[in-house]
C-alpha cells in the first residue's frame, strides 16, 4: 500500500515537472522564432535603404515601377541571405521610408526657399539704398 502511494506521489510530481519543462521549451522556441523574425525584418529594412536610393536615380520610371524595383531587390537580398521574405512588411517599410524622405525633403526645400527669399530681400534692399 505504501509503495502505491510513493509511486503515485512520484508519478504526480514527475508529471508536473514534465508539463512545466515542456511549457518552458515551447515558450523558448516561440521566443526564438519571434526574435529571428524581428532580426530578419530589421536586416531587410536596413538593406532596403540603398535600394531606394538606386531606384530614385531611375528618372524615367513611375513610382510604382521604382517600388517594384526595390521589392525585387529586397526579395533577392532575402533569398541570398536565406531570410524569410514578408512582402507586406517590406512594402509597408518602403512606404514609410519614402514618406519620411518626402517629408524631410519638403521641409528642407521650404527652409531653402525662405533662405533664398531672405537673401533676395537683402540684395534688393542693398541695391535700393
Amino acid at each position: 500500500m505504501q509503495n502505491i502511494q510513493v509511486i503515485l506521489s512520484l508519478s504526480g510530481t514527475t508529471f508536473g515537472l514534465l508539463v512545466t519543462v515542456v511549457g518552458l521549451i515551447i515558450k523558448a522556441a516561440r521566443a526564438a522564432k519571434a526574435r529571428r523574425r524581428c532580426e530578419n525584418a530589421t536586416t531587410i529594412s536596413n538593406a532596403v535603404l540603398p535600394f531606394i536610393r538606386e531606384a530614385e536615380k531611375l528618372i524615367h520610371y513611375t513610382g510604382i515601377e521604382k517600388k517594384l524595383y526595390v521589392m525585387t531587390k529586397a526579395a533577392q537580398f532575402a533569398l541570398n541571405n536565406k531570410i524569410s521574405f514578408d512582402e507586406e512588411l517590406v512594402s509597408s517599410r518602403i512606404e514609410e521610408l519614402v514618406a519620411l524622405t518626402r517629408q524631410v525633403n519638403t521641409k528642407m526645400r521650404v527652409k531653402e526657399i525662405k533662405e533664398i527669399e531672405k537673401e533676395i530681400k537683402e540684395i534688393t534692399t542693398q541695391n535700393w539704398l
